[in-house]
Protein backbone atom coordinates (compact mmCIF):
# COMPACT_ATOMS: atom_id res chain seq x y z
CA UNK A 1 0.00 0.00 0.00
CA UNK A 2 2.46 2.50 0.88
CA UNK A 3 3.79 2.37 -2.82
CA UNK A 4 0.37 2.85 -3.75
CA UNK A 5 0.05 6.64 -5.70
CA UNK A 6 -3.22 8.62 -5.54
CA UNK A 7 -3.92 11.54 -7.41
CA UNK A 8 -6.63 13.93 -6.95
CA UNK A 9 -8.06 16.34 -9.31
CA UNK A 10 -9.62 19.03 -8.28
CA UNK A 11 -8.22 18.44 -4.49
CA UNK A 12 -9.27 21.80 -3.09
CA UNK A 13 -13.07 20.94 -3.05
CA UNK A 14 -13.56 20.27 0.61
CA UNK A 15 -14.30 16.35 0.06
CA UNK A 16 -11.74 16.12 -2.24
CA UNK A 17 -9.33 17.35 0.15
CA UNK A 18 -11.15 15.21 3.08
CA UNK A 19 -10.69 12.48 0.79
CA UNK A 20 -6.66 13.66 0.70
CA UNK A 21 -6.35 13.04 3.87
CA UNK A 22 -7.91 9.95 4.38
CA UNK A 23 -5.94 8.26 1.67
CA UNK A 24 -2.63 9.53 3.12
CA UNK A 25 -3.25 8.28 6.76
CA UNK A 26 -4.47 4.69 4.80
CA UNK A 27 -0.78 4.54 3.25
CA UNK A 28 -1.24 5.80 -0.21
CA UNK A 29 1.35 8.67 -1.28
CA UNK A 30 -0.99 11.57 -2.41
CA UNK A 31 -0.67 14.67 -4.87
CA UNK A 32 -3.61 17.06 -5.96
CA UNK A 33 -4.51 19.39 -8.94
CA UNK A 34 -7.10 22.41 -8.85
CA UNK A 35 -7.73 25.28 -10.90
CA UNK A 36 -8.85 27.73 -7.87
CA UNK A 37 -6.58 27.57 -5.11
CA UNK A 38 -8.05 29.29 -1.86
CA UNK A 39 -8.39 28.87 2.08
CA UNK A 40 -9.28 27.28 4.16
CA UNK A 41 -8.46 24.06 2.50
CA UNK A 42 -5.62 24.74 0.11
CA UNK A 43 -3.51 26.08 3.89
CA UNK A 44 -5.13 23.38 5.54
CA UNK A 45 -3.57 20.67 2.56
CA UNK A 46 -0.04 22.49 2.82
CA UNK A 47 -0.10 22.62 6.53
CA UNK A 48 -0.56 18.71 6.34
CA UNK A 49 2.11 18.41 3.91
CA UNK A 50 0.29 17.50 0.59
CA UNK A 51 1.72 19.00 -2.81
CA UNK A 52 -1.13 20.76 -4.54
CA UNK A 53 -0.48 21.46 -8.44
CA UNK A 54 -2.00 24.53 -9.98
CA UNK A 55 -4.08 23.83 -12.69
CA UNK A 56 -4.56 21.06 -15.33
CA UNK A 57 -1.79 20.82 -17.70
CA UNK A 58 -0.78 17.30 -19.21
CA UNK A 59 2.83 18.62 -18.26
CA UNK A 60 2.39 18.42 -14.79
CA UNK A 61 0.27 15.67 -14.65
CA UNK A 62 2.32 13.11 -12.16
CA UNK A 63 1.85 9.14 -12.51
CA UNK A 64 0.22 7.80 -10.09
CA UNK A 65 -2.09 4.37 -9.61
CA UNK A 66 -5.23 5.92 -9.48
CA UNK A 67 -6.45 8.69 -10.46
CA UNK A 68 -9.64 10.36 -8.37
CA UNK A 69 -11.66 13.31 -10.35
CA UNK A 70 -13.81 15.29 -8.43
CA UNK A 71 -17.34 16.41 -9.67
CA UNK A 72 -16.31 20.02 -10.65
CA UNK A 73 -14.57 18.57 -13.47
CA UNK A 74 -15.99 18.05 -16.70
CA UNK A 75 -14.98 16.75 -20.08
CA UNK A 76 -12.69 19.20 -22.21
CA UNK A 77 -10.43 19.22 -18.95
CA UNK A 78 -6.54 19.13 -20.23
CA UNK A 79 -5.68 16.69 -17.76
CA UNK A 80 -8.83 14.81 -17.80
CA UNK A 81 -8.53 13.96 -21.63
CA UNK A 82 -5.08 12.76 -21.67
CA UNK A 83 -6.36 10.39 -19.24
CA UNK A 84 -9.04 9.21 -21.08
CA UNK A 85 -7.15 8.67 -23.86
CA UNK A 86 -4.61 6.65 -21.75
CA UNK A 87 -7.14 4.41 -20.14
CA UNK A 88 -5.30 5.42 -16.86
CA UNK A 89 -7.44 4.16 -13.89
CA UNK A 90 -10.34 6.84 -12.98
CA UNK A 91 -12.07 6.87 -10.13
CA UNK A 92 -14.54 9.03 -8.16
CA UNK A 93 -14.25 10.48 -5.38
CA UNK A 94 -17.74 8.42 -3.29
CA UNK A 95 -16.54 4.94 -5.05
CA UNK A 96 -12.95 5.37 -4.18
CA UNK A 97 -13.89 6.41 -0.80
CA UNK A 98 -16.68 3.40 0.26
CA UNK A 99 -14.40 0.59 -1.35
CA UNK A 100 -11.59 1.79 0.31
CA UNK A 101 -13.08 2.70 4.06
CA UNK A 102 -16.24 3.01 4.38
CA UNK A 103 -17.24 -1.25 3.28
CA UNK A 104 -16.50 -2.14 6.81
CA UNK A 105 -17.17 0.65 8.63
CA UNK A 106 -21.01 1.46 10.40
CA UNK A 107 -21.65 4.86 8.55
CA UNK A 108 -23.36 7.72 9.83
CA UNK A 109 -24.91 9.74 6.61
CA UNK A 110 -25.44 13.55 7.45
CA UNK A 111 -27.62 15.05 4.80
CA UNK A 112 -29.68 17.84 4.02
CA UNK A 113 -29.69 21.40 1.93
CA UNK A 114 -28.07 23.30 4.78
CA UNK A 115 -25.94 22.48 8.20
CA UNK A 116 -24.55 18.84 7.25
CA UNK A 117 -20.76 20.37 8.02
CA UNK A 118 -21.91 21.73 11.59
CA UNK A 119 -23.74 18.53 12.46
CA UNK A 120 -21.13 15.94 10.96
CA UNK A 121 -18.65 17.75 13.14
CA UNK A 122 -20.73 18.15 16.12
CA UNK A 123 -21.30 14.04 16.01
CA UNK A 124 -17.44 13.86 15.51
CA UNK A 125 -16.80 15.66 18.91
CA UNK A 126 -19.43 14.39 21.02
CA UNK A 127 -17.69 10.77 20.54
CA UNK A 128 -13.99 12.57 21.03
CA UNK A 129 -15.43 13.99 24.23
CA UNK A 130 -16.94 10.25 24.93
CA UNK A 131 -13.55 8.49 24.56
CA UNK A 132 -14.47 6.79 20.87
CA UNK A 133 -11.71 7.87 18.53
CA UNK A 134 -14.39 7.71 15.21
CA UNK A 135 -13.39 8.29 11.83
CA UNK A 136 -14.89 11.45 10.28
CA UNK A 137 -14.92 13.43 7.01
CA UNK A 138 -16.27 17.31 7.37
CA UNK A 139 -16.04 19.68 4.26
CA UNK A 140 -14.70 22.60 6.16
CA UNK A 141 -12.06 22.70 9.16
CA UNK A 142 -13.72 21.73 12.31
CA UNK A 143 -12.45 23.71 15.07
CA UNK A 144 -12.27 20.92 17.63
CA UNK A 145 -9.56 19.08 15.24
CA UNK A 146 -6.27 19.33 13.96
CA UNK A 147 -7.44 17.99 10.44
CA UNK A 148 -11.20 17.60 8.54
CA UNK A 149 -10.94 14.22 7.84
CA UNK A 150 -9.77 11.10 9.88
CA UNK A 151 -9.51 6.79 9.38
CA UNK A 152 -10.12 6.55 13.40
CA UNK A 153 -9.58 3.42 15.31
CA UNK A 154 -13.36 2.93 16.25
CA UNK A 155 -15.81 0.95 13.51
CA UNK A 156 -18.13 4.08 13.20
CA UNK A 157 -17.41 6.47 10.53
CA UNK A 158 -19.39 9.80 10.09
CA UNK A 159 -19.80 11.84 6.64
CA UNK A 160 -20.94 14.75 5.39
CA UNK A 161 -23.12 13.27 2.28
CA UNK A 162 -24.75 15.32 -0.02
CA UNK A 163 -27.08 15.33 -3.37
CA UNK A 164 -24.38 16.71 -5.85
CA UNK A 165 -23.52 14.22 -8.18
CA UNK A 166 -20.33 12.12 -8.24
CA UNK A 167 -18.68 12.71 -11.19
CA UNK A 168 -18.73 13.93 -15.08
CA UNK A 169 -18.81 9.51 -15.49
CA UNK A 170 -21.29 9.47 -12.83
CA UNK A 171 -24.12 11.23 -12.38
CA UNK A 172 -25.91 9.66 -9.39
CA UNK A 173 -25.88 11.86 -6.34
CA UNK A 174 -22.90 10.87 -4.21
CA UNK A 175 -24.51 9.86 -1.04
CA UNK A 176 -26.00 6.82 -2.72
CA UNK A 177 -22.35 5.41 -2.47
CA UNK A 178 -22.13 5.57 1.55
CA UNK A 179 -25.07 2.92 2.73
CA UNK A 180 -25.14 4.58 5.90
CA UNK A 181 -26.58 2.77 8.94
CA UNK A 182 -27.93 6.14 10.32
CA UNK A 183 -28.90 8.65 7.99
CA UNK A 184 -29.79 11.57 8.94
CA UNK A 185 -32.25 14.76 6.69
CA UNK A 186 -31.77 17.94 8.15
CA UNK A 187 -33.67 19.77 5.92
CA UNK A 188 -34.66 19.35 2.05
CA UNK A 189 -34.72 22.50 -0.23
CA UNK A 190 -34.06 23.24 -3.54
CA UNK A 191 -30.59 23.65 -4.66
CA UNK A 192 -27.72 22.65 -7.42
CA UNK A 193 -30.05 24.16 -10.11
CA UNK A 194 -27.27 23.44 -12.45
CA UNK A 195 -27.83 19.34 -11.82
CA UNK A 196 -31.67 19.48 -11.02
CA UNK A 197 -34.57 20.99 -12.66
CA UNK A 198 -36.74 21.75 -9.78
CA UNK A 199 -37.45 20.24 -6.34
CA UNK A 200 -39.05 17.38 -7.64
CA UNK A 201 -35.69 15.86 -8.98
CA UNK A 202 -34.20 16.33 -5.50
CA UNK A 203 -36.73 14.99 -3.53
CA UNK A 204 -36.29 11.62 -5.91
CA UNK A 205 -32.58 11.85 -5.50
CA UNK A 206 -33.62 11.21 -1.36
CA UNK A 207 -36.05 8.48 -2.15
CA UNK A 208 -33.35 6.84 -4.19
CA UNK A 209 -31.06 6.84 -1.04
CA UNK A 210 -33.91 5.97 1.17
CA UNK A 211 -34.81 2.68 -1.22
CA UNK A 212 -31.13 1.83 -0.30
CA UNK A 213 -31.42 1.58 3.41
CA UNK A 214 -32.12 -1.88 5.15
CA UNK A 215 -34.76 -2.18 7.52
CA UNK A 216 -32.28 -1.71 10.23
CA UNK A 217 -31.46 1.55 9.65
CA UNK A 218 -32.54 4.44 11.20
CA UNK A 219 -33.84 7.88 9.30
CA UNK A 220 -33.29 10.88 11.86
CA UNK A 221 -34.99 14.05 10.53
CA UNK A 222 -36.94 16.96 11.83
CA UNK A 223 -40.30 17.02 12.56
CA UNK A 224 -41.94 20.20 10.66
CA UNK A 225 -40.36 19.83 7.54
CA UNK A 226 -43.05 18.83 4.85
CA UNK A 227 -39.94 18.25 1.88
CA UNK A 228 -38.70 15.35 3.89
CA UNK A 229 -42.04 13.93 5.26
CA UNK A 230 -42.90 13.82 1.00
CA UNK A 231 -39.83 12.04 0.37
CA UNK A 232 -40.43 9.37 3.21
CA UNK A 233 -44.16 9.06 2.36
CA UNK A 234 -42.87 7.84 -0.95
CA UNK A 235 -41.83 4.59 0.73
CA UNK A 236 -39.71 3.93 3.54
CA UNK A 237 -38.78 0.52 5.00
CA UNK A 238 -36.27 1.46 8.12
CA UNK A 239 -36.64 3.16 11.40
CA UNK A 240 -37.86 6.32 11.79
CA UNK A 241 -36.82 9.23 14.62
CA UNK A 242 -38.38 12.76 14.62
CA UNK A 243 -37.94 15.74 16.36
CA UNK A 244 -39.50 19.13 17.20
CA UNK A 245 -40.32 22.23 19.02
CA UNK A 246 -43.56 21.07 20.61
CA UNK A 247 -42.77 19.80 24.41
CA UNK A 248 -45.32 17.40 24.29
CA UNK A 249 -42.97 15.19 21.68
CA UNK A 250 -40.58 12.58 22.61
CA UNK A 251 -37.82 14.52 21.28
CA UNK A 252 -37.89 18.36 21.68
CA UNK A 253 -36.05 21.43 22.17
CA UNK A 254 -36.93 24.63 24.01
CA UNK A 255 -35.52 27.97 23.71
CA UNK A 256 -34.36 28.97 27.17
CA UNK A 257 -32.65 32.51 25.80
CA UNK A 258 -33.21 34.93 22.80
CA UNK A 259 -30.73 33.63 20.36
CA UNK A 260 -30.95 29.63 21.01
CA UNK A 261 -27.54 30.14 22.90
CA UNK A 262 -29.33 28.56 25.52
CA UNK A 263 -32.04 25.65 25.24
CA UNK A 264 -33.22 22.53 26.95
CA UNK A 265 -33.04 19.52 24.70
CA UNK A 266 -35.03 16.29 25.61
CA UNK A 267 -33.87 12.85 23.77
CA UNK A 268 -35.95 9.48 24.91
CA UNK A 269 -36.97 11.41 28.27
CA UNK A 270 -33.64 12.42 29.00
CA UNK A 271 -33.64 15.96 29.51
CA UNK A 272 -30.76 18.81 29.96
CA UNK A 273 -29.48 22.04 29.13
CA UNK A 274 -27.44 23.21 26.14
CA UNK A 275 -25.83 26.41 27.07
CA UNK A 276 -22.94 26.65 24.49
CA UNK A 277 -21.02 29.77 22.31
CA UNK A 278 -23.34 28.91 19.03
CA UNK A 279 -26.22 30.46 18.34
CA UNK A 280 -29.57 30.37 16.18
CA UNK A 281 -32.42 27.49 15.95
CA UNK A 282 -30.94 26.27 12.82
CA UNK A 283 -27.70 24.81 15.02
CA UNK A 284 -30.14 23.47 17.78
CA UNK A 285 -31.81 21.64 15.26
CA UNK A 286 -28.41 20.37 14.11
CA UNK A 287 -27.36 19.59 17.89
CA UNK A 288 -31.09 17.87 18.08
CA UNK A 289 -29.77 15.53 15.28
CA UNK A 290 -26.06 15.23 16.50
CA UNK A 291 -27.67 14.26 20.05
CA UNK A 292 -30.56 11.66 18.27
CA UNK A 293 -27.23 9.93 16.03
CA UNK A 294 -25.29 9.80 19.48
CA UNK A 295 -27.55 7.83 21.55
CA UNK A 296 -27.91 5.29 18.57
CA UNK A 297 -24.90 4.42 19.28
CA UNK A 298 -25.23 4.04 23.20
CA UNK A 299 -24.22 7.95 24.08
CA UNK A 300 -26.35 9.03 26.58
CA UNK A 301 -27.97 12.52 25.97
CA UNK A 302 -26.77 14.16 29.28
CA UNK A 303 -22.98 12.95 28.30
CA UNK A 304 -23.78 14.58 24.51
CA UNK A 305 -24.84 17.75 25.69
CA UNK A 306 -21.90 17.99 27.83
CA UNK A 307 -19.46 17.16 25.17
CA UNK A 308 -21.65 20.20 22.97
CA UNK A 309 -21.12 22.86 25.36
CA UNK A 310 -17.02 22.78 24.28
CA UNK A 311 -17.94 22.46 20.47
CA UNK A 312 -16.16 25.25 18.53
CA UNK A 313 -17.84 25.17 14.92
CA UNK A 314 -16.64 25.02 11.72
CA UNK A 315 -14.43 27.53 9.58
CA UNK A 316 -16.50 29.93 8.19
CA UNK A 317 -19.57 28.56 9.54
CA UNK A 318 -20.23 32.16 11.26
CA UNK A 319 -17.07 32.42 12.06
CA UNK A 320 -15.82 35.45 14.72
CA UNK A 321 -12.63 36.56 12.60
CA UNK A 322 -12.31 39.33 14.75
CA UNK A 323 -13.90 41.32 17.81
CA UNK A 324 -13.17 44.01 20.11
CA UNK A 325 -15.28 46.23 21.94
CA UNK A 326 -15.46 48.70 18.35
CA UNK A 327 -16.06 46.54 15.64
CA UNK A 328 -16.98 42.83 14.57
CA UNK A 329 -15.77 41.18 11.72
CA UNK A 330 -16.96 37.18 10.66
CA UNK A 331 -17.42 35.20 7.94
CA UNK A 332 -19.49 32.46 6.56
CA UNK A 333 -20.21 29.95 4.06
CA UNK A 334 -23.22 31.13 2.62
CA UNK A 335 -24.98 29.23 -0.90
CA UNK A 336 -28.29 29.65 -0.66
CA UNK A 337 -30.83 32.02 0.90
CA UNK A 338 -32.01 30.21 3.36
CA UNK A 339 -28.44 29.77 4.63
CA UNK A 340 -28.10 33.71 4.97
CA UNK A 341 -31.51 34.07 6.16
CA UNK A 342 -30.77 31.85 9.05
CA UNK A 343 -27.32 33.21 9.88
CA UNK A 344 -28.67 37.21 9.84
CA UNK A 345 -31.59 36.25 11.97
CA UNK A 346 -29.27 34.52 14.48
CA UNK A 347 -26.88 37.36 14.24
CA UNK A 348 -29.63 39.59 15.19
CA UNK A 349 -30.72 37.51 17.78
CA UNK A 350 -27.56 37.92 19.65
CA UNK A 351 -26.45 41.62 18.51
CA UNK A 352 -29.75 43.50 18.93
CA UNK A 353 -27.67 46.79 18.97
CA UNK A 354 -25.37 46.17 16.37
CA UNK A 355 -25.25 47.85 12.86
CA UNK A 356 -25.16 44.53 10.70
CA UNK A 357 -22.78 45.32 6.91
CA UNK A 358 -23.30 41.39 4.91
CA UNK A 359 -21.03 41.32 1.69
CA UNK A 360 -23.02 38.42 0.09
CA UNK A 361 -21.15 36.37 -3.00
CA UNK A 362 -23.53 34.96 -5.19
CA UNK A 363 -21.08 32.26 -6.12
CA UNK A 364 -22.78 28.89 -6.68
CA UNK A 365 -23.92 28.11 -10.14
CA UNK A 366 -28.17 28.24 -8.19
CA UNK A 367 -27.61 31.60 -6.80
CA UNK A 368 -26.22 32.96 -10.10
CA UNK A 369 -28.86 31.75 -12.15
CA UNK A 370 -30.93 33.89 -10.78
CA UNK A 371 -33.38 31.71 -10.08
CA UNK A 372 -33.41 32.36 -5.79
CA UNK A 373 -33.26 36.31 -6.82
CA UNK A 374 -36.65 36.66 -5.75
CA UNK A 375 -36.26 35.68 -2.05
CA UNK A 376 -32.43 37.30 -1.56
CA UNK A 377 -34.30 40.59 -0.26
CA UNK A 378 -36.22 38.92 2.44
CA UNK A 379 -33.27 36.25 3.07
CA UNK A 380 -31.36 39.55 3.83
CA UNK A 381 -34.13 41.92 6.19
CA UNK A 382 -31.99 41.43 9.07
CA UNK A 383 -29.18 43.12 7.73
CA UNK A 384 -28.77 47.42 7.48
CA UNK A 385 -26.99 47.23 4.48
CA UNK A 386 -26.01 44.85 2.03
CA UNK A 387 -22.47 44.74 -0.57
CA UNK A 388 -23.81 42.31 -3.20
CA UNK A 389 -20.73 40.78 -5.48
CA UNK A 390 -21.24 38.47 -8.09
CA UNK A 391 -19.92 38.25 -11.98
CA UNK A 392 -23.48 39.04 -13.62
CA UNK A 393 -23.59 43.06 -13.17
CA UNK A 394 -27.13 43.06 -14.65
CA UNK A 395 -28.18 40.46 -12.07
CA UNK A 396 -26.49 43.11 -9.00
CA UNK A 397 -28.78 46.10 -10.40
CA UNK A 398 -31.57 44.44 -10.45
CA UNK A 399 -31.21 43.68 -6.81
CA UNK A 400 -30.25 46.83 -5.98
CA UNK A 401 -33.08 48.22 -7.92
CA UNK A 402 -35.84 46.39 -6.26
CA UNK A 403 -34.51 47.15 -3.00
CA UNK A 404 -35.96 49.19 0.18
CA UNK A 405 -32.78 49.22 1.85
CA UNK A 406 -29.29 50.30 1.44
CA UNK A 407 -28.16 48.18 -1.34
CA UNK A 408 -24.04 48.21 -3.00
CA UNK A 409 -22.78 46.46 -5.17
CA UNK A 410 -18.95 45.07 -5.12
CA UNK A 411 -17.12 45.99 -8.41
CA UNK A 412 -13.61 46.22 -6.85
CA UNK A 413 -12.30 44.53 -3.42
CA UNK A 414 -10.19 46.85 -2.31
CA UNK A 415 -12.53 49.75 -3.07
CA UNK A 416 -15.40 48.39 -1.45
CA UNK A 417 -13.07 47.16 1.93
CA UNK A 418 -11.83 51.23 1.60
CA UNK A 419 -15.44 52.70 1.39
CA UNK A 420 -16.53 50.07 4.70
CA UNK A 421 -13.56 51.26 6.51
CA UNK A 422 -13.96 54.50 6.26
CA UNK A 423 -17.37 54.68 7.26
CA UNK A 424 -17.51 52.16 10.30
CA UNK A 425 -18.99 53.24 13.45
CA UNK A 426 -19.40 51.74 17.04
CA UNK A 427 -20.94 48.59 17.41
CA UNK A 428 -20.44 47.73 13.36
CA UNK A 429 -20.73 43.37 12.80
CA UNK A 430 -19.31 42.62 9.38
CA UNK A 431 -20.08 39.71 7.82
CA UNK A 432 -18.91 38.41 4.37
CA UNK A 433 -20.96 35.59 3.24
CA UNK A 434 -19.58 33.40 0.10
CA UNK A 435 -18.71 29.43 -0.54
CA UNK A 436 -15.92 30.51 -2.37
CA UNK A 437 -12.59 32.88 -1.90
CA UNK A 438 -15.02 36.36 -2.16
CA UNK A 439 -11.90 37.84 -3.62
CA UNK A 440 -10.10 37.76 -0.52
CA UNK A 441 -12.68 40.18 0.66
CA UNK A 442 -12.19 39.21 4.14
CA UNK A 443 -9.06 38.95 4.57
CA UNK A 444 -8.35 42.99 3.46
CA UNK A 445 -11.05 43.68 6.05
CA UNK A 446 -9.57 41.82 8.40
CA UNK A 447 -6.16 43.76 7.68
CA UNK A 448 -7.63 46.84 7.54
CA UNK A 449 -9.57 46.44 10.82
CA UNK A 450 -6.24 45.57 12.67
CA UNK A 451 -4.52 48.47 11.66
CA UNK A 452 -7.15 50.40 12.46
CA UNK A 453 -8.55 49.24 15.68
CA UNK A 454 -6.83 46.52 17.21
Amino acid sequence: MENKKIHILGICGTFMGGLALLAREAGYQVTGCDQNIYPPMSDHLKEQGINIIKGYSVSDLPEADIYLVGNALSRDNEALEYLLNNKSNLRSGPEWLYDAILRTKRVVAVSGTHGKTTTTAMIAWIFEKYGKEIGYLIAGKPGNFEISSRLGSDDIFVIEADEYDTAFFDKRAKFMHYHPEVLIINNLEFDHADIYADLSEIKKQFHHLVRTLPGEATIIYPNNDKNIKEVLEMGCWSNKINFDSDVSEENYYKEKSNDFSKTELSIKGQRGILDWSMHGEHNVKNAMSALIAANHFGISSIDAIEGLKEFLGVARRQQLVFSNDKVILMDDFAHHPTAIEVTLNGLRSKYKDYRIIALVELRSNTMKSGLHDHKLEDATRNADIVYWGGVSEPQLHSLKSNSSKEIKIIKDSNETVSQILSELEPNDLIITMSNGGFDGINKLLLDGIVSEYA
